[in-house]
């Protein structure tokens, strides 16, 4: 396996003793992955390798969530888009996955136990060919999904297994073939041509991540409680309302309501869930480009008028002093780390002099 491409980690260097090693690699989870074509890249969690011709997969996989991504590479050197699939490893556990050159894909293997047995008791042999986990980025990795659990994974990810860069389409239906004959109609001389030329296309069904659906509503506050006990970990705020979004059930606080009133109230009732949000995003950011909310035509960004309108509504709240002081903590790390400004007021909202 090649070195990494990951320049945040690149120069990063693990340091651990023979034992500790040692232990890691008993305890470990195995990810086996045959017949990778030479070349392809490889990576786990935040970390990218290149394959080499020895490449039979990974060791000392901590147990818990982890993410396998891959994009393999033709004889002319062109790299597929990237896929990968979630993977909660236990102690111990041994993974297969095997190339598939038809479908250009990881196939999982289904060994028995007693497979699975000398496949551990073969690992010393084959010890050169598994790759380490990276456990310098084991740290970053545990805090973006600590609050991820195994069954929260099966119900978000696709029916397929596996996530991809690329959406894939299939089409729906074609377009009509036209007749010779000059149409008068309104609605036929005004198609436009991508409805003239081009098939109506929908996504190929069972590979879509299942979100939640986002409620469209702007002025009704809803708790959605996750069924395992897990905060919510998605965040809506806008200027007349917010919800939080995570599991499956929903609590709707009536339209009739005054929106503010329902915002203080809201921010009082979940100050933990409202933590455990923003400790997430605060991590979130420093893994993505200070510019990446920007839109390219008006350079406004967005998340920063988002979170001025959320720090004002803490700030008018009747939330509890710690919980206000971790707010503010909270903004004055993204003004010192990313450079965001959050007391210019937006100019659609600055006062309008109407001259008389």
């Amino acid at each position: 396996m090649a070195s990494s491409s990951n320049k945040r980690h690149s120069s990063d260097k693990l340091e651990m003793s023979p034992e500790k090693a040692r232990k890691l690699f008993d305890d470990g989870g195995v990810l086996i992955v045959l017949n990778l074509p030479i070349g392809s890249v490889f990576g786990i969690d935040m970390k990218i390798y290149q394959v080499g011709e020895k490449f039979l997969g990974l060791k000392m996989i901590p147990p818990g969530l982890h993410f396998i991504h891959y994009s393999a590479v033709s004889k002319d050197g062109n790299v597929a888009p990237r896929k990968g699939f979630f993977y909660f490893f236990s102690p111990q556990e041994i993974v297969m996955k095997k190339w598939d050159n038809n479908n250009e894909d990881l196939n999982s293997m289904a060994p028995s136990g007693e497979e699975k047995q000398r496949i551990r008791e073969n690992l010393p042999h084959i010890d050169k060919n598994l790759g380490p986990y990276p456990y310098q980025i084991l740290k970053q990795w545990t805090r973006l999904t600590c609050n991820i659990s195994d069954s929260l994974v099966n119900r978000l990810q696709p029916e397929c297994g596996s996530v991809s860069s690329v959406t894939e389409f299939v089409p729906q239906n074609f377009p009509i073939e036209e007749s010779a004959e000059p149409d008068s109609t309104t609605e036929r001389r005004f198609r436009t041509l991508e409805e003239k030329y081009l098939p109506n296309m929908k996504q190929v069904p069972g590979t879509e991540i299942r979100f939640t659906e986002i409620p469209k509503n702007n002025f009704i506050i809803i708790i959605y409680d996750n069924p395992d006990g897990v905060p919510a970990q998605k965040n809506y705020v806008k200027k007349h309302g917010f919800n939080f979004l995570g599991g499956r059930k929903t609590v709707e606080i009536p339209n009739k309501e005054d929106p503010p009133g329902r915002i203080q109230r809201g921010l009082q009732k979940h100050e933990d869930l409202m933590k455990t949000f923003l400790t997430i995003l605060h991590y979130q950011l420093k893994e993505i480009p200070s510019d990446f909310f920007v839109d390219i035509t008006s350079s406004n960004n967005f998340l920063v008028n988002t979170l001025q309108v959320f720090f004002e509504n803490v700030k008018e709240s009747n939330t509890s002093e710690q919980f206000k002081k971790f707010v503010d903590n909270f903004r004055k790390n993204l003004t010192k780390t990313l450079k965001w400004d959050f007391e210019t007021i937006p100019d659609d909202e600055l006062p309008v002099v109407v001259e008389l």
